[in-house]
C-alpha cells in the first residue's frame, strides 16, 4: 500500500512540476493559448484581487487558474491520503 501511495504521489508531484516548467517557458510567447476561451465565469475569477495582485507567477489566466487548480488538488489530495493513513494505522493497533 505504500508504494501505491509513494508512487501516485510521484506522479502527483511530477506532473504538477512539468506543467509549472511548461507554463513559465510559453508565458508571454505567441504559444500561450487566448484567454477569451475561457467564458465570464472564469474572466470574473481571474480579476479578482486573489488573481490580480497575489498570483503574479504569470500573465496568462488560463495558467493561473490550472495552478491555483493544481495547487488544491495536491492539498486537498494530501489531507485525505493523511486521514486515511492515519484511520488505518489506527484501526491496526
Amino acid at each position: 500500500m505504500k508504494s501505491k501511495l509513494r508512487k501516485k504521489w510521484l506522479y502527483t508531484i511530477s506532473i504538477f512540476i512539468l506543467l509549472q516548467f511548461i507554463f513559465i517557458l510559453i508565458d508571454g510567447t505567441f504559444l500561450e493559448p487566448s484567454p477569451n476561451r475561457i467564458g465570464n465565469f472564469a474572466s470574473r475569477i481571474v480579476e479578482t484581487k486573489l488573481f490580480s495582485e497575489w498570483l503574479t507567477l504569470y500573465e496568462n489566466p488560463i495558467f493561473k487558474i490550472i495552478t491555483v487548480l493544481g495547487v488544491l488538488h495536491i492539498i486537498f489530495t494530501g489531507m485525505k491520503d493523511l486521514f486515511l493513513f492515519l484511520l488505518r494505522r489506527d484501526h491496526s493497533n
